[in-house]
């Protein structure tokens, strides 16, 4: 008996298979022989398998049925059904039955078939020698090997029994014909006989398959036959036997060896570096590796990117494109924390991981965040309030960071404060419930100069690690509010009959936004309205003209003149009157009381400078920033009423300079009493705000008036430029420019450096390199002068050391102030080195010290003459007496 089973590879998209458990048994008539069928599909598509029996032309009275005569089966699982053998009356000793299965797959032209053959015996006929194999339990004749399950051995467990009427030992072997190739494989049997079995006796029989490396075993169907046979058999030639087929199914195995280039990198999100990925077939087939990436610790996609075919066919191991190397740029981003993260580098055989490599990945952090306001706007916020907006900041970087916030460019007068300066936030990737923000309270504090109609603009920022990551901008408006401030000179004043007394008016708008305001000079006695007031009166500008209302920016200060006519020819009469200045459209207005009495005397002031220049009403200065000046004026009551105030204004360039007035060197309130037909000196200081730009001009006014008559004044001028003056100027001590030393004294000379400019100088004395080793000093070097202050200096010359000739040294030295050389000022100076008094000294010296030499020379030679001939006859001496011993 032979049965015969043939597996084709696993890789065709339909592989059909048939195994039979068990593939021999006995049957009688009336009791059938029923085999089940195994039909498998190893192929990657689903197949519909059409099953048929036929049986061998000696079977006589057999007959067979299958219970399944179509099958679906998919791809990569198997499906049963049943065969079954009748015997009748007449049927003969044994008959073979042959099951076909032919496979159909999905696409035209898939096809596969297969067939299996089973024995039955007819128990009414076995004789008296007969044998009969069999797997032990119906276990499978076919075994698809898995390396993980079966390790590096396959073992069938077989059945030998003695199914004749004597007894008889049964010889195990193994062998193998053109349909059942063991194709490079050993079987094993732990027994070659049985021991001598009676009739119905079995005995096990190990039958082992040595599998000792999966990759270099051929995948192919390793076929073996095992046959017993009854050795007590007399008919020699043809003694009883059976048989059995045991295949080995080695699948296709796809696997490789890997390696990486660089096993790890340290790189910041968005930083890329290359690497290479080197695979190795170990499997035991051709197949076509696909590069590939994982990570079960992030989502990496993006990260990898891989140069050239991802895809490449590795030939059977030992050939010459075994092996290939896929290089890859990785890049990752920072949708992870900072942290190490493992890569899978892969090679993957279809869907199959063949081979792969841990790659580190230590990712940076990347520093960023957001910011957003509770509101983008404040609108009509009061000035001099504290307005409250909340400010969220948000860690949009991947790991936890440390951010400085703060407001920045904020409008002059504006401040900001901040419930946190410096906050710690998670990374985004922290979690829920807005991890990643923190919300600041921002108090706004509007100054109470802020201006109506204005959009002001303040900005917020954040930033970590000195690098500035967002900005915010929050507009706001600041309320209308309409205010004035007036103020006099002089709130009571005389005049004549018929004349008009002009009271200067200083009107400052102290809202802050443009306003008109109305003048009106009104009855102080009559509260209610504005009733006339006893005299004629009347406003003027500084034009003389006539006006009603005038209109200012906020902060912007105006003079006019309240303008009354004496109507009362009698002296010492006196009238009080209410200068009002009211706001167009709001009821907010400012007032002032003045009194006009009448008088036939004359009251008047008059100022003109201590020393005047060329011209008497003006002095022109240059001064420097953080410079100062100050003079002293005359103030000269010029008036015949008496006793009188001096009332002192100063105007002019006042964001760039300051003034202080003093009376007897004590500061004043700039109103200062004058008896008549006398006379003040008054002292004026006027000092440049440090700061101010060097080329700023223009020009300041002190004028003087009588408190009682301020319409008639009297002033000075200074017109003032704003700039630095260098200006520094020496003179040599009574030596002159060239002097004669004698050689070796050192030369000096002495300077006197003044400081002729309008701000202190930091100087420095620049010296010439050496020269013919010629040298020089300067005593002090560097030093500071105050305008118009003076600092002796001492040059001192040093000629060569061993200088023989007289030579003549010229130099120049510069001083000049430190930072700006362009206004130094060079000083050319001469120095003759007269050598002629050491001259004869010199040959002399020279003559003694070349005798000198010569003479221990000479000492010296005959001393080393002398003590080499002692040593020589030393040396002889002790030769003869060696000789004589």
């Amino acid at each position: 008996m032979l049965i015969i089973i043939s597996l084709p590879l696993a890789s065709a998209s339909v592989n059909v298979s048939l195994s039979a458990s068990p593939t021999s048994q006995s049957a009688s008539s009336g009791d059938d022989a029923t085999y089940t069928i195994t039909v498998a599909n190893s192929g990657e598509d689903d197949a519909t398998i059409s099953l048929s029996t036929s049986q061998a032309a000696e079977c006589n009275g057999y007959s067979s049925s299958l219970s399944d005569q179509v099958l679906t089966v998919n791809g990569g699982s198997s499906e049963t059904t049943e065969l079954t053998v009748t015997l009748s009356d007449t049927a003969g000793d044994s008959c073979e039955t042959t099951v076909s299965a032919t496979a159909v797959g999905a696409s035209p032209g898939d096809q596969d078939s297969d067939s299996i053959t089973v024995e039955t015996t007819n128990e009414d006929g076995g004789g008296q020698y007969s044998v009969q194999i069999s797997v032990k339990n119906n276990g499978p004749q076919t075994i698809n090997y898995d390396s993980e399950e079966d390790g590096d051995q396959v073992k069938w467990e077989l059945i030998v029994e003695n199914t004749g009427e004597q007894s008889s030992t049964m010889q195990i072997e193994i062998t193998s014909d053109g349909d059942c190739d063991s194709d490079g494989l050993t079987a094993n049997s732990d027994k070659q006989s049985t021991e001598n079995l009676g009739s119905g006796d079995t005995e096990e029989v190990e039958i082992t398959v040595d599998v000792p490396d999966e990759g270099a075993t051929e995948a192919d169907s390793h076929c073996f036959i095992i046959r017993a046979t009854v050795t007590q058999d007399p008919n020699a030639a043809d003694r009883a036997e059976d048989n059995i087929t045991l295949t080995l199914q080695i699948p296709e195995i796809k696997e490789c060896e890997a390696s990486l280039g660089k096993s790890s990198h340290t790189l910041e999100p968005s930083e890329s570096a290359s690497n290479s990925f080197s695979i190795t077939n170990i499997g035991n087939t051709d197949w076509t590796a696909s590069a590939a990436s994982d990570s079960d610790e992030a989502n990496i996609q993006g990260w990898i990117s891989f140069e050239g075919a991802q895809s490449k066919t590795l030939t059977e191991p030992g050939t010459s494109q075994d092996s290939h190397t896929f290089t890859f740029i990785i890049t990752p981003d920072d949708s992870v924390e900072p942290d190490t993260i493992e890569l899978k580098i892969q090679a993957r055989a279809g869907n199959s991981i063949a081979c792969e490599e841990i790659l580190y990945v230590t990712v940076g952090q990347n520093k960023d965040a957001s910011l957003s306001l509770s509101t983008p706007k404040l609108s009509n916020a009061q000035p001099g309030t504290t307005e409250r907006v909340e400010l969220t900041v948000k860690n949009i970087g991947n790991g936890q960071d440390t951010f400085a916030v703060g407001a920045t460019n904020l409008p002059s007068g504006w401040q900001v404060t901040l419930s946190q300066s410096s906050i710690t936030i998670n990374g985004r990737h922290c979690g829920p419930n807005n991890c990643n923000e923190q919300i600041l309270d921002a108090d706004i504090q509007i100054p109470t100069g802020a201006l109506a109609n204005i959009q002001y603009e303040l900005e917020f920022y954040v930033n970590s690690a000195g690098t500035e990551h967002d900005t915010i901008s929050l507009e706001a408006t600041v309320a209308a509010v309409h205010s004035v401030d007036t103020s006099l000179t002089s709130d009571s004043q005389t005049g004549k009959f018929t004349q008009i007394v002009k009271f200067p008016l200083h009107i400052e708008n102290t809202g802050n936004v443009r306003d008109t305001f109305i003048l009106d000079v009104c009855n102080p006695n009559i509260n209610s309205s504005c009733s006339s007031p006893a005299w004629n009166a009347s406003f003027s500008n500084s034009q003389g003209n006539k006006i009603s209302t005038i209109t200012l920016d906020p902060a912007e200060l105006m003079e006019i003149f309240a303008d009354i006519s004496v109507e009362d020819p009698f002296d010492n009469s006196e009238e009080v009157f209410e200068i009002r200045v009211g706001i167009m459209g709001a009821s907010y207005q400012s007032t002032e009381i003045v009194r006009v009495t009448v008088s036939n005397y004359n009251y008047s002031m008059a100022i003109s400078f201590q020393n005047p220049g060329n011209d008497p009403a003006s002095a022109s200065l240059s001064l420097p920033p953080g410079g100062g000046y100050g003079t002293f004026f005359w103030i000269d009551n010029t008036g015949n009423g008496g006793i009188d105030d001096a009332i002192i204004t100063v105007t002019g360039m006042e964001s760039s300079v300051l003034h202080t007035i003093k009376v007897d060197g004590q500061i004043s309130n700039n109103e200062i009493t004058i008896p008549a037909d006398s006379r003040v000196l008054v002292e004026v200081d006027l000092e440049v705000i440090d700061g101010v730009e060097s080329g700023i001009s223009g020009t300041i006014s002190v004028s003087v008036s009588s408190k009682k008559n301020t319409a008639q004044s009297s002033s000075i001028d200074f017109n003032i430029d704003v700039m630095i003056i260098h200006d520094l100027q020496y003179t040599l001590d009574s030596s002159p420019e060239e002097i004669t030393i004698k050689y070796p004294n050192r030369g000096t000379f002495i300077a006197y450096v003044t400081n002729n400019g309008n701000s202190e100088e930091k100087v420095e004395v620049i010296t010439p390199a050496p020269l013919r080793q010629w040298s020089v000093d300067v005593v002090p070097n560097d030093f500071k002068l105050q305008p118009g202050e003076t600092k002796e200096i001492e040059i001192r010359v040093t000629p060569p050391v061993g200088l023989k000739d007289d030579d003549t040294y010229k130099f120049t030295i510069i001083i000049q102030p430190e930072d700006t050389p362009v206004a130094g000022e060079p000083i050319e100076l001469i120095v003759n080195a007269d050598t002629s008094t050491i001259s004869l000294v010199n040959d002399f010296v020279g003559q003694f010290l070349l005798y000198g030499a010569m003479l221990i020379g000479s000492i010296f030679l005959i001393l080393i003459f002398l003590r080499t001939r002692k040593e020589n006859k030393m040396i002889n001496e002790a030769l003869l007496l060696n000789q004589e011993d």
